[in-house]
């Protein structure tokens, strides 16, 4: 018999207006002296984040707390624009043309990153702080302008990584940035979902 799946959208974006900007919300963070990534809502209800040397993390707080369980979390994603000079090890390259964020309410967070030349799979500490880990998901030969669909567990991640029990899951989000290599990027990031049981 198969399991049902309880399936729990995670941001408003579904019934968003279409335009520039980020929608009701939502909460643009940008690193000190860097230009903010630009971000808008596309016609199919895509969060779109557009770079040209600068960075951006659009954050969209939970209404309600996503508790430890089996789960996991689906996304679809593209873009066209791969950073060839990206090293996400790297701090002097550390640049993605799209991150999805996943925030724990301990201060913790996953990056789920598209990479470069990294092996998809990749996953370590980022050079900003302990407290952030990096899950490479796509590399540069996935930036053909197709959607791709994610399926990550984010509290296995959080257990194999901090070798701790994972808190809960308060707020999600879409970054992009190139403030370090200088460089113009475009991606699209759709579809945010809890699958409760679900499997990667």
């Amino acid at each position: 018999m198969t399991a049902l799946l309880a399936l729990q959208v995670l941001t408003n974006l579904a019934g968003a207006p279409p335009g520039p900007g980020l929608p009701t919300g939502w909460r643009l963070d940008r690193p000190k002296g860097t230009e903010a990534a630009a971000f808008r809502v596309t016609a199919e209800r895509a969060l779109r984040a557009e770079t040209n040397g600068s960075a951006g993390f659009a954050t969209y707080r939970l209404h309600r707390a996503l508790r430890p369980e089996a789960g996991v979390v689906t996304w679809r994603w593209r873009t066209a624009t791969p950073l060839p000079g990206a090293a996400l090890h790297e701090r002097e390259h550390d640049d993605s043309p799209a991150r999805v964020l996943v925030a724990f309410d301990d201060g913790r967070m996953i990056y789920y990153s598209w990479g470069n030349r990294e092996p998809v799979g990749d996953t370590f500490r980022s050079w900003t702080s302990g407290a952030r880990l990096v899950v490479v998901c796509r590399r540069a030969a996935d930036a053909d302008g197709s959607w791709h669909l994610e399926r990550r567990d984010p509290f296995a991640d959080y257990r194999r990584a901090f070798n701790r029990a994972p808190h809960p899951i308060v707020a999600v989000g879409v970054a992009a940035d190139t403030d370090m290599l200088h460089a113009r990027t475009v991606a699209e990031v759709a579809d945010l979902v809890w699958e409760a049981g679900g499997r990667p």
